[in-house]
């Protein structure tokens, strides 16, 4: 019975959620084709809606879900180093009851990328996920994972 209620309760407040309140895009994709091998970065960013926040990168013990961001598998190119994200605001969540690091507004991470070496020639595709869980003052939605597109054309 307990269960019922609770999920009865969740499912109340994702009804009156928005589906998502942050939009994902890709900026500084690579204008000039990238020969195979080479290195190359691209921004993602998040654009997040007034009122809500997601949480930095960085996890903290027993607090709430950070923000990842990495290339699917099986694609042409991989992360080349850690992916750098924005500064995010430090400030003391009530809901954790702890000190963590959160953005508002519009959130951008650096992606360093490295073509693999095989990669064929001509338009790519380069498909990267992101890991987020979004929060207001009210509510948290549950965790969500999105992927993005990031078009870049290789050259030998």
């Amino acid at each position: 019975m307990r269960s019922m209620i609770c999920a009865a309760l969740v499912a109340l407040c994702l009804g009156a959620a928005p589906p998502d309140p942050v939009a994902w895009k890709v900026q500084d994709a690579p204008a000039k084709p990238v020969k195979a091998g080479a290195r190359f970065a691209v921004k993602l960013v998040a654009h997040i809606q007034d009122g809500w926040h997601m949480y930095g990168l960085k996890p903290i013990a027993d607090g709430p879900i950070p923000t990842r961001i990495w290339v699917a598998e099986g694609q042409p190119a991989q992360l080349a180093a850690a992916v750098q994200g924005s500064e995010p605001v430090t400030m003391q969540d009530p809901s954790f009851n702890m000190e963590v690091q959160l953005y508002e507004g519009e959130a951008t991470f650096t992606m360093p990328l490295r073509l693999a070496a095989a990669a064929h020639e001509g338009a790519e595709k380069i498909v990267v996920n992101a890991s987020y869980q979004t929060c207001d003052n009210k509510i948290c939605l549950p965790p969500k994972t999105v992927k993005v597109e990031v078009p870049v054309t290789v050259s030998k």
